[in-house]
């Protein structure tokens, strides 16, 4: 499966042909993946030139294909894991590589450090002889034995010392803080501390907890910052336990950051399989017409596990929001990407996927106007089609363009920003220069734009520069208003969809909360107007 992110600093990146410098959403993440500077510091830089963001985190993964302990080894393998990680990535943070250091000194990436809670020898069963029957065989006695195991401490202290190598080797890197994410995507059937029975699920909360305590104990006991992260597949079905079954408990988990990737695994077939059934007309459809509706493929992400006959099973982003929501949790993305192959009877989707990230801000800025708060968001340029290449490499400029309105969608809700001010905007006329339409754009009430005559049928639009998700829009009217009018959107200004009207405009100012929608272009277009003069904007205000 895929990885994680995090931000110190705000910093902003001017884009080819952008008239603005694009503000840095705090969250963004990408998986650079061998921290080794020479391979690091070109996918780095590839991915801020692409999506004109800064990545603040990257995570590494304790190599559980390696046992927790080995009386062989001059040390615990999994703390020699961690010390190279460490080591290389804060290096790769210093003024000879990519320069990222904060005021301090440290490395101004934060680690997401992914931590096993079994290794492959023992729950595979690698340790039996290569020729024995049950040599690579997932063995759930065996996993829970171990989960036990590290529940008891036998891993904490003495001989056995490895959940304290690990920490120790970022805080010797000098890292102030790191997540630590603990027994990641647990719903599956590809790890060994997978919990797929009561006595499985309760051996992996338990071992869960325990290193989620030590973590906390650690930092306390060492001015560190550590950050347990709790992070269920959100693309799966599972085995019948409910994710928030498998939850540790609020005191043991600080951030909620579920994986999840655009690969649909089972478009939805109809009753007798013989077709494709479509959310939106309900009817039987080809596979092509099926993917074309990207109403079928959002429902797939909100519900991953769907099927004809139970059309809101699987544990999809929406359900994680809310789980978050529940809990009182940061919320983050821990693993999210494409990867798609292009499309199959089993999965898949457009190899240049250019939806996916917009419906994550589709999900996400909506939760975030009602207080969400989102931690990070790790981005995996994962390779699709069947060339392997990834949109790192230009060849996937859709996917490119949509993670880097995703970055701009985020910052500015998170910012609770005014995404029109100052921008292009566009009116049916004008009265004169000094009532232009630019000034309904200027973040200044004093000024104000005015129809040409008393025709009540004027409009402006604003063009906000890239799609953005749109939550609310404020109108604060001059001395003539519409008293009729709509809220449209649209992604080329030439077609329009509504997605609010009113007949009963009173003037002064109309804060419209509540709006759902994703587009470049927003329009109020009038009908019917009142007050004393020709219809006047003082100003027009977006937010996602």
């Amino acid at each position: 499966m895929n990885r994680l992110v995090r931000f110190f600093g705000l910093v902003a990146f001017v884009s080819v042909g952008a008239a603005h410098a694009q503000t840095q959403f705090q969250g963004t993440g990408f998986y650079i993946g061998n921290p080794v500077a020479s391979s690091a510091v070109p996918r780095h830089n590839s991915f801020v030139s692409k999506v004109s963001q800064l990545p603040n985190t990257t995570t590494s993964f304790i190599d559980y294909r390696y046992p927790i302990w080995s009386a062989t080894a001059s040390e615990p393998q999994w703390g020699s894991s961690a010390r190279w990680h460490a080591n290389n990535l804060a290096l790769l943070t210093s003024a000879q590589h990519l320069n990222r250091r904060d005021s301090a000194g440290r490395p101004g990436i934060t680690p997401i450090v992914s931590v096993g809670l079994t290794d492959e020898p023992t729950a595979f069963r690698l340790n039996l002889p290569a020729d024995d029957p049950n040599y690579g065989k997932y063995s759930e006695t065996a996993a829970v034995q171990m989960m036990k195991n590290i529940a008891a401490g036998k891993y904490d202290s003495g001989t056995y010392r490895v959940w304290p190598a690990i920490f120790d080797a970022y805080k010797a890197a000098g890292f102030a803080k790191i997540y630590l994410r603990i027994g990641w995507e647990q719903n599956g059937d590809w790890y060994g501390w997978q919990a797929r029975s009561t006595a499985s699920r309760d051996a992996y909360i338990s071992a869960w907890r325990h290193v989620a305590t030590l973590a906390h104990n650690y930092a306390a006991a060492n001015g560190m910052a550590i950050e347990t992260v709790w992070s269920p597949s959100a693309s799966y079905g599972n085995f019948g336990i409910a994710e928030e079954a498998t939850y540790p408990g609020d005191s043991y988990v600080d951030v909620i950051a579920p994986t999840a990737y655009a690969n649909i695994w089972n478009a939805t077939r109809n009753a007798d399989r013989s077709a494709w059934h479509d959310w939106t007309t309900r009817q039987n459809v080809t596979l092509e017409q099926w993917y074309a509706n990207a109403a079928n493929r959002k429902h797939s992400w909100d519900y991953p596990a769907s099927d004809y006959w139970n059309a809101t099973r699987g544990w999809g982003i929406p359900a994680a929001i809310a789980f978050a929501v529940s809990r009182n949790k940061p919320f983050g993305l821990s693993e999210t990407g494409t990867g798609n192959a292009g499309m199959t009877t089993q999965g898949g989707g457009p190899v240049d996927e250019g939806d996916y990230a917009l419906y994550l801000a589709e999900r996400l800025s909506p939760a975030i106007s009602k207080g969400l708060q989102v931690e990070f968001i790790d981005i995996w340029a994962v390779a699709t089609g069947s060339d392997g290449r990834d949109f790192l490499s230009g060849s996937r400029p859709a996917e490119a363009k949509s993670w880097k309105e995703l970055g701009a969608i985020m910052a500015a809700a998170t910012a609770k920003k005014n995404v029109a001010r100052t921008k292009r905007v566009v009116a049916s006329s004008s009265y004169s220069s000094a009532l232009g339409v630019a000034n309904a754009v200027d973040a200044n009430t004093s000024t104000r734009w005015a129809a040409k005559d008393g025709s009540p049928t004027q409009w402006l639009y604003v063009d906000l520069g890239q799609r953005f998700t749109i939550s609310r829009v404020k109108l604060n009217w001059g001395e003539g208003y519409g008293a009729a009018y709509k809220i449209q959107l649209s992604n080329d200004a030439k077609t329009w969809t509504d997605i609010y009207s009113t007949t009963t405009g009173n003037g002064a100012v109309d804060d419209i909360v509540g709006l759902q929608g994703l587009a470049r272009y927003v329009r109020v277009q009038c009908s019917a107007r009142a007050g004393g003069w020709n219809l006047s904007m003082r100003e027009v205000e977006v937010y996602p």
